[in-house]
Formats: structure tokens, C-alpha cells, sequence
């Protein structure tokens, strides 16, 4: 598996956890209120998405799982050019991921065409019902208001210029269920519920492959309508107009169905139903003690994601084979000891060895060695054509002399990689570091990434 195979797959892995416990923390912290829960489950969605952009860094291997630590290093790009062939697995999958993406965009365009399309053949609500006004007065926002045979529910669209589009048989309701309608409609036109809902469908085509991410985004379309139900409620304080008017709108919809975006569905219906017939508010105390509760459980099970299948070159990879490890001579027992003596003590301190044959860390009075030649990494031919991609760690010691010694790998994404990058940094060749003045063995971290274009 590639890095950036193993990357999406503990991408995937992890926002699929992080969104699982989404969908299932709210109920088990006992948080009813659907304000709270839309917010928690939107924080979720975000933060699924930003996962690839807050990961812990990655220590490097070594003894004991210490950083390889020193004052010279180097990083050097190897990218050559592919060639044609039977694509990898890397790509079919970017492939795939990509066309599914481009799928929902498009789905997503197309939905947008035929909303502007609509709200076009659509013509204006005229004479305005006095309870369409009073819903105006009550809930402080305003709209254009539109009629079309076309829809069988109402449905705000548009958030610069928004637009309220009312079914033909909205006037067939009592003068308290349109001022209900009217309301939901129009704090949907408030809130800015159109906008939240485009960038929401934007995170659905990105998440598309993620069944987590789909039962989240339903669980936020239910939650929003709930919050916006108990507003309406609040608001003109009559339960039992609006829940006439749900039913009646139900049935004009079954009579006559149509292709928009609906003002319910039928499964959300039900459940909006039960909860206004059983709402029983929170108190401030216990919303609190319950969202927070949430959010605390959330960032734990983020935590424990990113702990289990972390990001990395060879994450997720079984078959990976493990890193050459530093700890493997005697001589790095002495790293740990004072500092000025030791590998990751003050600089231009003993970094090993004892006696005469001491290598130090370039810094304070040791100066670094300059190149004189650098010998290229070749790509390895089977690496390119399996489409293999890493980097290689190599911990070297310059000697007097300015001759690069001691190489070794402490770090690899794939063993095919390593002897490449081992050859080509042993030809490589200094005018050597010197304290005060005399040539001196320092230590030289080379990481050599491998990166096809």
C-alpha cells in the first residue's frame, strides 16, 4: 500500500469512527434538544473533514520511539516521470473517489439549475394573506413570496436574494396552519438554512464513500427541521394548528408528488411528529451538563481514532515491514547521558563514541561541513512501476576527511527504497566540519523522499 493509500484508508477509518459516535453520542448522553444536537453534528461533519489538517506529528522510529534528533539534516526530492502502464491500485482508487465526487457535484449542480429554473416559472403570491404578514412580524425576516403548481410543499431557496415557494393548494389551509407553514419557512430563510445546506451537500460529494457521513448528514436535515418546529411553536403558540398543518401537507404531497425539495419526508415526518407530541424542553442545567458531555466524548473518540489508525506512510499497511531501528548498536547507550556529551545535548557536544573517535553535533564552536558532490537517488525501477512512494531517514557520519560513513537507514516507507537511498548517500562527499579550526566526525541526517509526478 502506498503512503497516500494508507493516509485515505486511516482518513476514511477515522471519520468513519468520529461520525459513527455522531450519530450515537447524543442519544447516550440523553441530549433531546435538536438545536444542540444540529450544532454537535455539524462540529462533527467539519471536523471529519479537517481530520487530514490536525493530525499529531508523527515521531520518528528509533530507540524507544525517540526522535532522531540533530543539528545537520538534508531532505532530497526524488520525482521522476512515469510511464505508461497498467494503472496502480493508487490510481484506480483516486479514480474512483474522484468520480464519485464529481457524481454528487454534479447531482448537486443540476439540483441548483432546477431549483433557479423553478423559482423562475413560479409567480408571486398576490393578494399576501394577513397570515402570511403576521408570520413576517413574528419571525422578522422577509422573503420573496412565490406560488407554483409545480411543488407540493413549501421550500425556501436562496440566501442573497431568498425566495419562499408555496404549493397552489396553500391557500386550501386555515389562516393559523399558513401562519405556521409560513413561519417555518421564513426561519429557514433566516437562519441561512439554504447556505448551510449547500455546503453540507458539498461535504456529502466529499464523504460520499463514507455511510457514516450519510446517516449524520439525514440525522442534521431531521434536527433542523425539529429546531426550527419547536421555534414555529414557541413562537405562535399553537401545537395543534401546526401539527394539522404537517398532516395536511403530508397529504397534498402523497396526492400530487413532486420532484423539489421537499418541505419533509415522509420518514422525518413521523419522527418531527412524535417530537412535538412528547417535546419536553430541557433545562438550561441539563443542556449544558448533556452538550458538553457530547462534545467531551467526541473529541475522545477523535483522539482514539488518531491513536488507533494514524496517519502515516505505512499506516494501515499489515504487510508493511518495520523501519530499521537506530537502537540496534551498543554505541547509542550513550545518547541519553549529560548534556554537551551527548546526541541531543548542547551543541557541539559528543553526539558517540569515546576516546579520539568522537562524533559531534554541528552547532556552537563545530561547523557544519559544505558539499563538494551529492550523487542523485535513482528511482527503483520496481518501486516506480508498483507505484511505490515513501521517504528514507539515513543517520551517516562525516569523517575528517569529508567522507560520508557509518550509513544507515532509521527510518523507511518500503524496503525496495532503502538501498537507493543508502548507495547514493555514501557517494557523497564533504569538505569536512571543523571545531576551531580542526577537522572533525559529525553526524549527517539525510531524508530522501521518493515521489512519483
Amino acid at each position: 500500500m502506498t503512503p497516500l493509500l494508507a493516509d485515505l484508508a486511516s482518513w476514511w477509518l477515522q471519520s468513519g469512527l468520529l461520525l459513527g459516535a455522531a450519530l450515537l453520542v447524543p442519544a447516550a448522553v440523553r441530549l433531546r434538544d435538536p438545536a444542540a444536537r444540529l450544532r454537535i453534528a455539524q462540529a462533527a461533519l467539519l471536523a471529519a473533514l479537517a481530520l487530514p489538517f490536525v493530525q499529531p506529528p508523527r515521531p520518528a522510529d528509533g530507540a524507544g520511539g525517540a526522535s532522531i534528533r540533530t543539528a545537520f539534516s538534508l531532505v532530497v526530492p526524488v520525482e521522476p516521470g512515469t510511464t505508461a502502464g497498467a494503472p496502480s491500485l493508487e490510481t484506480a482508487v483516486l479514480a474512483a473517489l474522484s468520480a464519485g465526487a464529481l457524481l454528487r457535484l454534479g447531482w448537486l449542480g443540476a439540483g441548483l439549475l432546477s431549483l433557479r429554473a423553478l423559482r423562475r416559472r413560479a409567480r408571486p403570491l398576490a393578494p399576501v394573506p394577513a397570515s402570511v404578514v403576521s408570520a413576517e412580524e413574528r419571525t422578522g425576516a422577509c422573503a420573496e413570496l412565490l406560488v407554483s403548481s409545480e411543488v407540493a410543499s413549501p421550500v425556501a431557496i436562496g440566501w442573497r436574494r431568498p425566495a419562499v415557494i408555496l404549493p397552489e393548494r396553500f391557500a386550501a389551509l386555515g389562516a393559523s396552519e399558513q401562519e405556521a407553514v409560513a413561519c417555518h419557512e421564513l426561519l429557514h430563510v433566516k437562519r441561512r438554512d439554504s447556505r448551510a445546506v449547500l455546503l453540507e451537500e458539498l461535504a456529502r460529494a466529499l464523504l460520499w464513500s463514507q455511510p457514516a457521513a450519510w446517516g449524520l448528514l439525514s440525522g442534521i436535515s431531521l434536527a433542523r427541521e425539529q429546531a426550527i418546529d419547536g421555534d414555529v411553536v414557541r413562537s405562535t403558540g399553537d401545537r395543534r394548528s401546526y401539527l394539522r398543518a404537517l398532516a395536511r401537507l403530508a397529504a397534498f404531497a402523497q396526492e400530487a408528488p413532486s420532484g423539489a425539495l421537499p418541505f419533509h419526508t415522509r420518514s422525518h415526518l413521523l419522527r418531527r411528529v412524535a417530537h412535538l407530541a412528547k417535546e419536553v424542553p430541557m433545562s438550561r442545567s441539563s443542556l449544558v451538563l448533556a452538550t458538553t458531555a457530547a462534545a467531551a466524548l467526541l473529541l475522545l473518540v477523535g483522539a482514539a481514532g488518531a491513536a488507533v489508525v494514524p496517519f502515516g506512510s505505512s499506516a494501515g499497511d499489515p504487510g508493511a515491514e518495520p523501519a530499521a531501528s537506530s537502537a540496534a548498536s551498543p554505541s547509542d547507550a550513550v545518547r541519553e547521558g549529560v548534556a554537551g556529551g551527548v546526541w541531543g545535548g548542547a551543541a557541539g557536544g559528543v553526539a558517540e563514541g569515546t576516546g579520539d573517535d568522537v562524533i559531534l553535533k554541528v552547532g556552537g564552536d563545530v561547523k557544519e561541513p559544505v558539499e563538494i558532490q551529492r550523487v542523485q537517488p535513482t528511482y527503483p525501477e520496481e518501486a516506480r512501476k508498483n507505484r511505490v512512494q515513501g521517504r528514507v531517514v539515513v543517520r551517516a557520519v562525516i569523517d575528517e576527511k569529508g567522507v560520508v560513513t557509518k550509513v544507515e537507514a532509521v527510518e523507511s516507507s518500503d524496503p525496495m527504497l532503502t538501498e537507493s537511498a543508502l548507495d547514493a548517500v555514501k557517494k557523497w562527499t564533504y569538505k569536512p566540519a571543523t571545531k576551531k579550526g580542526k577537522p572533525v566526525k559529525v553526524f549527517l541526517t539525510v531524508t530522501v523522499s521518493f515521489k512519483l509526478s
